[in-house]
């Protein structure tokens, strides 16, 4: 996978986790907001394991 198919990955799964985690506070739905926070956190942490798994950092 290249990187810029990883940060693409990463910024659909922060654009997307925003609605849900607004759609499960406001209707109660735990396992809506759970799944949203989870992959806002994920999302979040692409970007440094793309980072930190290059060969060449200064590359990036």
């Amino acid at each position: 996978m290249s990187v810029l198919r990883r940060y693409t990955l990463a910024f659909l799964l922060m654009a997307l986790s925003l609605p849900l985690i607004s759609y499960g506070a406001s209707v109660g739905m735990v396992v809506a907001w759970a799944a949203g926070l989870g992959m806002l956190f994920g999302g979040g942490l692409v970007p440094p394991a793309v980072r930190f798994a290059a060969e060449d950092p200064d590359a990036i």
